[in-house]
């Protein structure tokens, strides 16, 4: 075994059966599924020095800049690999901007299938259904699958931008040889703090995350101006989950929704791994002096899981979430991301030796398995002493508007095993599995609502609310004992768990000048590429409506 790598054992390949029940199943007899595994192994060698990533900055208020989605030769621990990129870099480029710019994207699609399978010929019955792409119902017909697979579009997530036209809409499609102009008018008022952008093509976001397709977008403003926070050094560091296969590609296959602790299986099962990188390195080395404070900026771009982000011997001054200051630093020994969290921090050098940065062995309650620790990386202080500060007060803090509740709503998460939908089970919203043609939810810009989102389901599912953030206002069933749980009504989020078999109620406001149609879903990516998300319609003011509840 490389230990350079964090490999995808397969548990038993199990027959198809396991996943559900019905006539969703026929036709799959022999198929083997792939399921991952995060069993610990000796300690692997440290990678080279973490790399800081390019970066292109907006100017006289404008950022215009081109996105090419391409297939790439890259190299990773090592090993060479051929990808999906934006501009040929894993992750992409950086893009700082301030409040009030305007931000022009031309996306690119030049992605070529990779990882292909040929379809199971159902008169050849020689063949293997573990290096063929079968037929069953519930799934796509191979040419289909393929054609899905690469069509894109992108989300900047994390930016109070309109979902409409040329913004921040879900609705592009941009297939391969295609090409879209987005335009983004950044709010004033706009948050400063650590956003992202990566691909939303409802179908295909597991995928194209797996190749690494993402991109941290900065917007810069008042905590950059604290004068302890100014004068430190800055990394920004994404944490990608790359899934290859034995000649390095990321395999097009059946990616089902599971509700085990990695939250999918692949069909057939595809000999394949996931190399867990930050900015693209496979355990790469971070310098600092003892003393040293440095700012860091985390995003988690893995599609499928947590992280209980650490670092060795080191206390995280923990100064935003989810690309919103705090007013004050909280002091903290780890900080849980789920799938699309970001977190600025500031890490002090302690004495001179080498620390791990990882995620922390986690245990998710109930009967569900513990996550072992999984490395990232390396803390390595070295070097002179120096004395470094870490501010105490940060910025003013962002208020919820002084409105009353307009709306209560009640969503429901649920399991659905019934096979009915294909293989595996389905994860619903109040019932029902994703239709792009339907409207789920309908709100009024401009107003506060409150949703309670009730979780039957033991999986602990990261809810992504598109362009409004929100606070949490209650919190029921966090498993005991579970410290990962942050529950400070102050805090800003636009993505946060619900506990398992629990609840969690929100408060959100509707900013009025961003209206229009968007979503909100689950943001383990196989759940919510089969179904885990439900639109919402931004309705312009109205300034006559009543309050009421769903």
């Amino acid at each position: 075994m490389n230990p350079g790598r964090n490999p995808s054992r397969r548990r038993v390949l199990r027959g198809v059966g396991a996943l559900g029940t019905g006539s969703a199943l026929a036709g799959l007899a022999g198929a083997a599924i792939e399921a991952a595994d995060t069993t610990a192994t000796a300690p692997p060698a440290d990678g080279p020095l973490l790399r800081d990533l390019p970066q292109v900055s907006s100017r006289a208020g404008r950022l215009e800049h081109t996105l090419s989605m391409a297939t790439t030769s890259t190299v990773v621990g090592g090993r060479r690999l051929r990808l999906d990129t934006y501009n040929n870099g894993l992750p992409g480029e950086i893009l700082r901007i301030r409040p009030g710019d305007q931000v022009r994207l031309l996306l690119r699609n030049q992605m070529v299938p990779t990882g292909l399978l040929p379809a199971c010929d159902d008169l050849d019955k020689g063949r293997k259904h573990s290096d063929c792409l079968p037929k069953a119902q519930g799934l796509p017909e191979v040419e289909d699958l393929r054609k899905e697979t690469f069509a894109t579009n992108v989300h900047v997530h994390g930016l109070q931008v309109s979902p409409s036209g040329r913004s921040d809409n879900m609705d592009v499609r941009v297939d391969p040889g295609g090409s879209f102009q987005y335009v983004y008018d950044i709010p004033k008022d706009q948050p400063a703090g650590l956003h992202w952008y990566h691909p939303h093509h409802h179908g295909s976001t597991t995928h194209q995350a797996w190749s690494g397709l993402s991109g941290p977008i900065i917007v810069e403003g008042d905590i950059d101006r604290v004068p302890e926070i100014a004068a430190m050094r800055e990394r920004t560091i994404v944490v990608s989950s790359l899934r290859v296969d034995a000649n390095g590609e990321n395999p097009t296959d059946f990616m089902l929704p599971a509700g085990d602790d990695e939250g999918y299986d692949a069909l057939p099962g595809v000999q394949a791994e996931r190399l867990y990188t930050l900015n693209g390195q496979l355990r790469p080395v971070a310098r600092i002096q003892p003393g040293e404070t440095q700012r860091w900026r985390v995003l988690n771009a893995v599609p499928h899981r947590e992280l209980w982000l650490r670092v060795e011997g080191h206390t995280l001054h923990w100064i935003g979430a989810d690309g919103i200051p705090f007013d004050r630093t909280r002091p903290v020994p780890a900080i849980m991301l789920a799938s699309g969290n970001r977190a600025e921090f500031v890490v002090r050098g302690g004495k001179p030796g080498r620390y791990r940065i990882e995620a922390a062995a986690y245990h998710p309650g109930g009967s569900r398995a513990d996550r072992p620790a999984l490395r990232l990386g390396t803390l390595e202080v070295t070097g002179r002493k120096t004395s470094g500060r870490i501010p105490d007060r940060l910025v003013a803090p962002r208020r919820m508007p002084d409105l009353p509740v307009a709306r209560h709503r009640t969503i429901t998460v649920s399991r659905d095993n019934s096979g009915h939908h294909g293989p595996g089970p389905r994860f619903t919203i109040n019932g029902r599995l994703f239709d792009m043609n339907r409207i789920d939810v309908e709100a009024e810009a401009g107003t506060v609502e409150e949703w309670r989102f009730i979780n039957e389901d033991a999986y602990q599912h990261p809810m992504h609310i598109h362009i409004n953030p929100f606070q949490i206002v209650d919190t029921k069933g966090v498993p005991r004992g579970d410290t990962s749980w942050y529950t400070d009504p102050g805090i800003w989020w636009d993505t946060h768990r619900l506990p398992p078999h629990g609840e969690l109620t929100l408060r959100t406001y509707f900013r009025p000048d961003a209206h229009g149609k968007t979503v909100f879903h689950c943001h383990v990516l196989p759940h919510e590429d089969h179904g885990t998300m439900a639109n919402l319609l931004i309705r312009p003011p109205c300034g006559h409506c009543h309050e009421g509840h769903d």
